[in-house]
């Protein structure tokens, strides 16, 4: 609880009230001082720490690769399928519209533009792809 006290002593005439407030003992205010301590330290590495966190048995990341061929193996065999085709299908999806979107109104579709349609979903999924196996990558000379 709050309280205001009048400051005991010589206040001139028509001089404001200065006016002390204490807080409550249970409620102490917290200074971040910007260095983190001991405590700080090891909670933070206990909410960054993603070696510990649960894992999706079914899920593992692909081994790592170091050429473009091996890319293109892991790829094949279904590693980046997952999130590849979350990607294909939102990203190919408003591609095609944006496009092709007045040829499927009108009912003209052809094979042109099926292999246009199919370009709009096979070059997200490969970006992702790419994109999902780029951190393991091994560079040839190091020990990564």
């Amino acid at each position: 609880m709050t309280r205001l006290s009048p400051d005991p002593g010589n206040t001139p005439e028509g001089a404001p009230e200065r006016v002390s407030i204490s807080t409550p003992v249970e409620a102490p205010a917290v200074v971040s001082t910007g260095v983190p301590t001991a405590i700080d330290a090891r909670t933070t590495a206990k909410l960054i720490d993603h070696d510990n966190a649960p894992r999706d048995p079914k899920r593992r990341p692909p081994p790592a690769w170091s050429s473009p061929r091996e890319a293109c193996i892991l790829i094949a065999r279904g590693h980046t399928l997952r999130t590849g085709v979350m990607v294909a299908s939102v990203v190919g999806t408003v591609l095609s519209g944006v496009n092709e979107g007045a040829t499927i109104a009108s009912g003209h579709l052809d094979v042109s533009t099926w292999a246009r349609i199919a370009t709009n979903y096979l070059v997200p999924f490969l970006v992702a792809s790419v994109g999902y196996l780029a951190p393991f990558r091994r560079r040839s000379g190091t020990n990564r």
